[in-house]
């Protein structure tokens, strides 16, 4: 199975219990990357915290296609399954660290997954070597300037931690 088929039928899947907008499905599937499922995704720090310009075009090429149906009327970028099934199924191991995802953040907001992720992000990838909470969190104070309160984004990495990301 290619990373595009992987990440097709993952999207799929959570259209099919939420309808998240385009920044809620950038966190889910950073964070069931994260997870360990292959998905070819290249993320980097963003506005909103991690973003993959490849799972933007996956979304737009599984629009193209009818997969999806992306409404931009309002502000947020609802994604919908379109009129074409997404077909195909996971690996079960795959399919049991998405339903892991699922289960402890697609209840989430947006908001709440774009501090979870820039934690995780900031902690995994931009600081190199030992590192603790207070150096985390001031790296994402410093990338978010007043977006999120210091005790919120320490409230925010305990989720991280209680779920083994970091």
């Amino acid at each position: 199975m290619t990373n595009f088929e992987r990440n097709a039928i993952i999207i799929g899947q959570i259209c099919d219990r939420i309808e998240p907008g385009k920044k809620m499905l950038q966190k889910l599937m950073y964070l069931i990357s994260r997870r360990g499922v292959e998905l070819g995704l290249n993320y980097s720090i963003h506005f909103f915290g991690p973003y993959s310009s490849k799972l933007d075009n996956a979304m737009h090429i599984l629009e193209s296609y009818d997969k999806l149906s992306i409404d931009t009327s309002g502000s947020t970028h609802i994604i919908r399954l379109g009129e074409s099934a997404i077909e195909g199924e996971l690996a079960v191991e795959d399919q049991r660290k998405v339903n892991f995802v699922m289960e402890k953040f697609a209840s989430k907001s947006a908001l709440e997954l774009e501090a979870i992720t820039t934690l995780d992000y900031v902690a995994t990838s931009i600081i190199k070597g030992p590192k603790n909470d207070e150096d985390v969190i001031a790296k994402v104070m410093q990338i978010k300037g007043s977006k999120f309160s210091k005790s919120y984004l320490k409230d925010s990495l305990e989720v991280l931690k209680q779920c083994s990301y970091i």
